[in-house]
């Protein structure tokens, strides 16, 4: 991970990004799902950041720079899920917060969470391309072929995904944040195009009732809105993008 910050506020999770970025491809799948207690592999969808962390995102969201989700592995273990990603959250100051979002199944059996945490609808539009997908086209999810200046074509990696200004404009207008949670999905118009990334993280705010119209106004096409909720969509992988 690039070194362009003045200090690091949290821990940075570099180990873990870097094993994302180094992993081997065909290894990848393994680390979505887990070995549950029927002995069949259970995928992992859904991830949720901690209160504590939503109020530290709460805290600096008026001063956000810039916002990316990085992709992040631990140490791989058949019976977790060893995936998460990672809310980078820059200010205004060029410090970094690093906030992990930590799958929701296991958050909800820790802490007796609500089971349902997304529109039934949205669930179903959004996500049901990655529950559903065979488990051998995953590691296509995060590849892409990209030109390089050599004019030769070479494979590269997603390692994190950029949400755009307008975007980090709209999140910083909503007043009180009361949870945030990753989703993960496919965008299936990409699937087929080896240049693109296919993966689609979707990002939840749950927040207090406010207008969200003006919020919105002139990004319907590129945002989501639920009663509570916000869904941000456009982000730009990198790579291929950067």
């Amino acid at each position: 991970m690039e070194n362009q910050t003045k200090k690091s506020t949290t821990k940075d999770y570099e180990t873990e990004i870097e094993r994302w970025a180094q992993e081997d491809v065909l290894q990848l799948a393994n680390h979505f799902h887990r070995l549950n207690n029927n002995n069949q592999f259970e995928r992992t969808s859904n991830f949720i950041m901690s209160e504590d962390d939503v109020k530290t995102f709460q805290a600096i969201n008026g001063s956000i720079k810039d916002l990316r989700i990085y992709l992040a592995l631990k140490e791989q273990n058949k019976e977790e899920h060893t995936f998460f990603p990672v809310l980078r959250v820059t200010n205004n100051e060029d410090e970094h917060t690093f906030l992990e979002l930590r799958d929701a199944n296991e958050i909800r059996i820790q802490n007796s969470t609500k089971a349902e945490l997304v529109p039934e609808l949205f669930k179903n539009i959004i996500c049901k391309n990655w529950d559903s997908i065979d488990v051998n086209l995953i590691d296509d999810l995060f590849t892409a072929r990209k030109i390089e200046d050599t004019e030769f074509e070479v494979t590269v990696r997603v390692k994190y995904f950029q949400i755009c200004k307008e975007i980090i404009d709209v999140i910083k207008g909503i007043n009180i944040i009361n949870g945030i949670t990753l989703y993960s999905g496919i965008d299936m118009n990409k699937f087929s195009d080896k240049y693109q990334i296919s993966f689609t993280p979707v990002l939840g705010f749950q927040h207090e009732e406010q207008n969200t119209d003006d919020l919105t106004f002139g990004l319907k096409n590129i945002m989501e809105l639920s009663k509570g909720e916000i869904f941000v969509e456009y982000t730009s992988p990198c790579p291929p993008t950067c």
